[in-house]
């Protein structure tokens, strides 16, 4: 009885821990050569839940339930969500761990168990833009393309899983900024919410003040359960890279020390209860500063010459008592800014020509380094661009190159943008230079939003390639997203493929005087109040002969009539104080008349 008592109790331990959820919270915080610091922080949750079942999933712990319902009613196979304030600057800062471009961007893969995307994809923006508090909303069809060698599938593929481009939709909307409205929902989609671990460092307000990049990262995808992959779960990773300057805030040009206190506002407390590991990381492969209080250990990772130390610390005993401790780094000699060293793959963008009617882009792309590198240019151009595919050029070093593959959609007004995409090989330390033309449109007046003259952004153009070696770089594992087991775990292979995301460009279309609609208005509308009054007499009064004298008389002359009346009144009574007043002294003069007489007679006598 007893083993098996002790038999029961293994199986309920060993399915309790492979069937609950699990959730890791990490911070990387990595000094780049210009002087900067990025911190990134990545929440990762693993639920043992079949993402081709989502529309059946009842129970949820750790995952958020409106996610997945979400995922269940427009049957969501991988998901990739990002809002971004600033560019990232890929010459001097490197690759980031996790690329986005400028504003709103959101790259969906639907089950192919979908018959109407494009339906499936309106529904699914609507609901991340409530759930988000994000304009995502305007993403549509006519906003949406369908990629087909950017962005291959991020999770497994396999029976009801699909990898065709057929169920794919990108889009960008890149005048989308991020504020408070956005992080907080954010943030209660975390276990612990911003009350405990890592995520209490997320105030809006200091974040606000002091970066100068930041991105919101949120993405799904389904991954193997078992090292077998005999069963499904789902991984949901929310991830925020802030990039900070400690000259600004430290007030010296060369004084790049630094600590969380300053960075956030608030130092760094107990761990989320719900965490099943919370650790922070450091890189220290530069050795120029020193920790305090020291890292717990020290690893190595990567091979060859691109061998990275990180310091590390586990929240959970960093401050065993509950209390806010400070991580602070001091480095022993100034800073100096002086050349930094580029990544092998960079590329920019901006616009060519003059006036308001014809102009165009261009793309630069250097490839840096010692062996030839396959990418992939993608382009989506609104429409009321019209690109002119005859006007494509492309050139190496001012000779002509020719793509391996070229894949066009031209855009039709109002319904669907340009999508351009190009295969290139680019020769080794090469510039790339690609070049098109374009017209600008007419928009109706009601296309134009508020700010017309400020001008129409176009969202930035993305390069994927597939760099040779993690210079630069912090490469994640394709079977495990955690940034513990891409440091430490010894993962047998790490994702090597980057998107490079270009500059937004803001384009001025023929605008027309807004001014005027208002003046004409403003005219229409005076000389219908001036006109309304006569008209409306003639046409709802009759007009009746009346006798002199007895007319009707207006307003002013009523007016006069009643300041008459009152002055009547007053009138009477003034007269007859007079008159009393004279009959008195009347009465008084005759009296002294006969007085004077008697007085003579009696002289007389």
């Amino acid at each position: 009885m007893f083993k098996f008592e002790m038999i029961l109790v293994s199986i309920v331990l060993f399915f309790g821990q492979t069937l609950c959820d699990k959730f890791t919270e990490e911070l990387l915080v990595t000094p780049l050569q210009s002087g900067h610091l990025n911190t990134y922080f990545k929440f990762t949750t693993l639920y043992p839940a079949d993402l081709r079942h989502s529309a059946e999933w009842t129970h949820y712990d750790l995952f958020p339930r409106p996610l997945g319902e979400l995922l269940g009613v427009y049957q969501v196979q991988e998901l990739s969500l990002s809002l971004t304030q600033g560019q990232w600057r890929y010459g001097s800062w490197g690759y980031p761990v996790e690329s986005s471009p400028p504003g709103a961007m959101i790259l969906a893969r639907f089950l192919p168990s979908v018959t109407d995307v494009d339906k499936n994809w309106e529904g699914l923006t609507n609901a991340l833009a409530g759930l988000l508090c994000a304009s995502l909303n305007k993403l549509d069809k006519t906003q949406g393309v369908q990629p087909i060698h950017s962005f291959q599938p991020a999770g497994i593929t396999g029976r009801n899983l699909t990898s065709e481009t057929s169920h794919l939709r990108y889009g960008l909307l890149p005048k989308e900024n991020v504020c408070t409205e956005n992080l907080t929902p954010w943030k209660k989609l975390l276990p612990c919410k911003a009350k405990r671990g890592l995520a209490i460092l997320l105030n809006s307000g200091v974040i606000q003040k002091h970066s100068s990049y930041q991105s919101l990262i949120l993405k799904i995808r389904p991954v193997c359960h078992t090292p077998d992959c005999d069963s499904v779960s789902t991984e949901l990773s929310q991830s925020i890279s802030l990039v900070f300057d400690p000259a600004v805030y430290n007030g010296q040009a060369d004084n790049t020390d630094w600590n969380l206190k300053h960075l956030f506002g608030i130092g760094v407390g107990t761990a989320c209860p719900m965490a099943e590991t919370s650790q922070i990381f450091v890189d220290i492969s530069s050795g120029s500063f020193q920790l305090t209080p020291a890292p717990d250990r020290e690893v190595m990772t990567g091979a060859g010459t691109n061998v990275r130390t990180y310091g590390v610390y586990d929240v959970k005993s960093f401050s065993p008592d509950g209390r806010i401790k400070n991580l602070s780094a001091r480095h022993s000699k100034p800073h100096i800014y002086g050349i930094v060293h580029s990544p092998v793959l960079t590329a920019s963008r901006h616009l060519t020509g003059a006036g308001q009617e014809r102009g165009g882009i261009r793309a630069s792309i250097k490839n840096m380094g010692r062996e030839p590198i396959t990418v992939v240019y993608l382009d989506v151009v609104p429409w009321f661009l019209r690109l002119y595919l005859h006007t494509l050029k492309i050139s190496v070093d001012n000779e002509p190159l020719k793509p391996i593959h070229t894949h066009y959609i031209p855009g039709v007004d109002r319904a669907r943008p340009y999508h351009l995409e190009l295969v290139l090989k680019l020769p080794a330390r090469s510039t790339t230079t690609i070049s098109i033309q374009f017209e600008h449109s007419m928009l109706r007046w009601v296309e134009y939003p508020p700010d017309a003259n400020h001008g129409f952004y176009v969202g930035s153009a993305t390069i994927t390639a597939r760099i040779p070696d993690n210079r630069n770089a912090t490469l994640l594992a394709p079977e495990d997203s955690t940034l513990s087991y891409a440091i430490w775990g010894n993962p047998p292979s790490v994702n090597t493929v980057v998107h490079i995301f270009t500059e937004i460009l803001l384009v001025s279309l023929p605008t027309p005087d807004f001014s005027m609609p208002y003046n004409v208005i403003c005219l229409a509308c005076t000389v219908a109040a001036l006109a309304f009054g006569p008209i409306h007499n003639i046409t709802t009064k009759t007009l009746v002969l009346v006798q002199p004298g007895q007319e009707e008389k207006g307003i002013l002359g009523k007016v006069f009539d009643k300041i008459k009346a009152l002055k009547g009144k007053k009138t009477p009574v003034v007269t007859e104080e007079v008159q009393e007043i004279a009959e008195d002294a009347t009465d008084q003069t005759e009296e002294s008349d006969d007085q004077e007489e008697e007085e003579n007679n009696e002289v007389e006598d």
